[in-house]
């Protein structure tokens, strides 16, 4: 079994000004299990494994 590497943290006004939604908005958009799966998807591999999604992610 992997061993944890770090915390992924989230800050929820920089999200807001990002997506340019309010931050009432962000919260209901991470609390959609099917949205934040494809968005720690994404910083896992990236951030976490220093690596990248397969190809059949449409990543490749």
């Amino acid at each position: 079994m992997a061993e944890p590497r770090g915390v992924l943290e989230w800050n929820l006004s920089d999200l807001a000004e990002t997506m340019c939604l309010t931050e009432s908005d962000v919260r209901l958009y991470f609390t959609d299990g099917r949205r934040v799966s494809f968005m720690l998807e994404r910083r896992i591999a990236y951030e976490v494994l220093n690596g990248s999604l397969a190809p059949s992610e449409g990543a490749g």
